[in-house]
């Protein structure tokens, strides 16, 4: 996934911050009313470059104070090339902006992670700077465009709810990102496990959640088979920072299954589940993939794999190939 990419997907997550599409059309297309709009307010050198506006390009020069007739030329001849040969460089050299024009113009990718942290606070920007710095292996697809819209899909479903979610046991949690935007959504949550039968999950899914991994274990990602797990009370085992085996309970309040496409004998799974705990699940009808061996092809069909007590919210998500289902209630 290019960096232009990420910035994508982060759009997604965070409509309302425009600054992203400019920071993304800065990379891609070199466009200078993105690069305008991305630092502090600067009309006239906005007008001069873009207007090629003559007013503007005087009361630029009439504003700064130069300290010698060298100083003058030189920024003088910046000008020159910023306006008149639209010099992308010089406007980001005149702008200020030193990480930009090292991250747009000279190519430097490292510059782009402070750029994202100043712009978006989140931790996917920590954990995707370890990722894209370090020799980890994981796969894209857990930021692709289809997974991010369900998620966050879920995620203001159950603001909108205004449940407590308590301690949220996640199956087949993949690298736990879903658990990201949970914590970093207005979603009341006290901790969650996030349980995986792939060990690989495990460290990318704590590099994703460090923050909260790191806070008395309110993230915890767990290698297990799912249809392993005791729903009332599971023990396992994790490692400490030092390596050190350490066993742990949990009893989950929230069980979370956003996959349950891939779930064999999903109905023995969910018979496993406790009646009276909050439900929360997905699946979609995309048969094209042989790993999804369990999918459905309506949200009527969804009801009846998945029987719950109380209701409080199910729907459907058209996205590019497939449509995504979800219930949320009560077993």
């Amino acid at each position: 996934m290019q960096l232009a990419e990420l910035v994508d997907r982060y759009e997604i997550l965070y409509p309302e911050n425009d600054k992203l599409s400019d920071l993304r059309r800065a990379m891609v297309d070199q466009d200078f009313g993105s690069i305008f709009r991305l630092g502090d307010p600067v009309d006239e050198m906005r007008k001069a470059v873009m207007e090629k506006n003559i007013h503007s390009i005087f009361r630029i020069l009439q504003d700064r104070t130069f300290y010698d007739v060298d100083e003058y030329y030189e920024y003088v001849e910046c000008c020159r090339k910023a306006i008149v040969n639209d010099n992308i460089r010089e406007v980001l050299r005149l702008l200020k902006q030193d990480d930009l024009r090292k991250l747009i113009v000279e190519g430097v990718d490292w510059k782009f992670w402070p750029i994202m942290d100043q712009i978006q606070k989140t931790q996917f920007t920590h954990a995707f700077k370890k990722l894209y710095t370090t020799p980890i292996e994981f796969d894209y697809d857990c930021f692709s465009r289809g997974q991010l819209y369900s998620k966050q899909w879920l995620v203001q479903e159950l603001e909108n709810l205004d449940v407590e979610l308590g301690t949220v046991f996640l199956c087949a949690g993949w690298y736990a990102t879903l658990a990201t935007m949970l914590f970093e959504s207005d979603v009341k949550v006290e901790r969650i496990r996030s349980f995986d039968i792939d060990p690989s999950c495990v460290p990318i899914a704590e590099i994703f959640n460090k923050p909260w991994h790191s806070d008395n274990w309110r993230f915890q990602s767990v290698c297990a088979d799912i249809h392993k797990i005791n729903y009332r009370m599971h023990s396992y085992t994790i490692l400490n920072i030092k390596g050190k085996r350490i066993d742990q309970s949990s009893s989950p309040d929230t069980i979370i299954n956003t996959s349950c496409e891939h779930i064999e004998d999903f109905d023995k799974w969910y018979n496993k589940l406790p009646e009276n705990k909050l439900i929360v699940l997905q699946s979609n009808n995309y048969t094209q993939i042989q790993e999804h061996v369990n999918c459905v092809t309506s949200s009527e069909q969804f009801a009846k794999q998945a029987p719950m007590q109380q209701v409080l919210f199910e729907g459907e998500l058209e996205l590019k190939n497939y449509t995504r289902y979800m219930r949320i209630g009560y077993r």
